[in-house]
């Protein structure tokens, strides 16, 4: 009777490839939406009355707290968004992750001589691979996660090998 119960309770994850995908997809796309909604209309009115910083801080607390949702909207793709304080460790690692790799690509892009200011919707597409790829490393999918890591070590391995040859 007690082996029925655990097997009851126990999550049935029916295809963590779909779910990889899925939550990698949800996690970049509204990333990218997400900061391509912030860079100018009414968030520069509102930054003029209450200050840069606050705003800075809204926008910082709600990425934060929707990536967290997302998390949970989608929370058998990864083992780190079973639980709600997993959760948050992986909304951390999602964004600091994120935000290297596309720290790192706004450098590597302006080494081989392409402005990133120039063009603003670049880095938000970026951010939202960035976070993209880093989800991919935290799902249940294998296939996933090999795909997101060498997706992230070819970037990386591409651009060295550029900069080594200029």
């Amino acid at each position: 009777m007690a082996e029925q119960s655990t097997a009851q309770s126990a999550p049935l994850v029916v295809n963590s490839g779909r779910l990889a995908v899925g939550q990698m997809v949800v996690v970049g796309v509204a990333a990218a939406l997400f900061l391509r909604g912030t860079d100018g209309g009414p968030w520069l009115l509102f930054a003029f009355f209450v200050g840069l910083n606050a705003v800075l801080l809204a926008g910082v607390a709600t990425l934060l707290t929707l990536t967290y949702l997302l998390g949970t909207i989608t929370r058998h793709g990864s083992l780190l968004t079973e639980s709600p304080g997993r959760r948050c460790g992986w909304t951390l690692l999602v964004w600091v992750g994120g935000a290297a790799l596309v720290g790192y690509g706004r450098a590597a892009l302006g080494h081989l001589g392409f402005d990133p200011d120039r063009h603003p919707e670049v880095g938000h597409w970026l951010l939202g691979l960035g976070a993209a790829l880093v989800v991919g490393l935290f799902t249940r999918s294998r296939q996933a996660r090999i795909a997101s890591a060498a997706t992230i070590a070819l970037f990386v391995v591409v651009t060295v090998a550029l900069r080594v040859l200029d």
